[in-house]
């Protein structure tokens, strides 16, 4: 065999080993791409459904929140009511029909009962209400003072005559100016709330205050 014959015999031959060498590796090759593929798509679909959750997270957060609220603003309605005094504090007063304490007033020679144009008031009941003696000396010189003392004193002791209702059972809404510096308005009711009365009170020089007019009110009013 010749030289030439030899090399081509030899270069076959390895052409031949390197071709089968690379077949068989094919095999594993296809299964390692297969692999690979399985991993990708994996990390896709993991990362995907990540993003999703939390895109669907706030969204959550926010639905429990209104439940919440729901549920709370349910459990409010559903809650037993209050006492009327205390869930209604501008509740509507009843008449003087209603109001014992001022049943004798009525009776009382002089007293006038008339209707008013204020929507907010019942009633408008006008008499010839007694001075409230002042044990203060005040040279004739008066101003009220709307502060603790015996001048403040004095006027919520007028208004409290006007309406008949008792020191322990009164509560002031209201103490102040009318226009003027001898004339005040105080705003009252019993301790119960029955109703809402307001008095008009003017002072009467060396002598003390005296209740001018009173008013049976609709609804509380506690800044006039």
């Amino acid at each position: 065999m010749s030289m030439a014959d030899k090399h081509t015999s030899e270069s076959r031959t390895g052409r031949f080993e390197k071709k089968r060498q690379w077949t068989k590796r094919l095999p594993w090759l296809a299964g390692a791409a297969g692999v690979f593929v399985v991993l990708l798509i994996s990390l896709i679909l993991f990362n995907g459904n990540d993003q999703t959750g939390q895109a669907q997270k706030p969204e959550e957060e926010q639905q429990t929140a209104i439940t919440k609220s729901d549920t709370e603003e349910v459990q409010k309605n559903e809650s037993p009511e209050e006492p009327e005094e205390e869930a209604d504090p501008d509740k509507t007063s009843v008449s003087m029909e209603g109001f014992e304490e001022l049943e004798p007033i009525k009776e009382e020679e002089g007293v006038q009962i008339e209707e008013s144009d204020n929507p907010n008031v019942e009633s408008v009941v006008t008499k010839d209400w007694p001075v409230i003696p002042t044990e203060m000396d005040t040279n004739g010189s008066h101003s009220i003072t709307y502060q603790e003392g015996q001048d403040y004193k004095e006027l919520q002791e007028a208004a409290r005559s006007a309406v008949n209702l008792s020191e322990d059972n009164i509560i002031y809404w209201w103490v102040g100016n009318d226009g003027g510096p001898q004339r005040a308005v105080v705003t009252v009711s019993d301790k119960n709330e029955t109703g809402y009365l307001r008095v008009y009170v003017q002072w009467v020089d060396n002598e003390g205050y005296k209740p001018v007019k009173l008013e049976v009110l609709k609804e509380k009013v506690v800044n006039r």
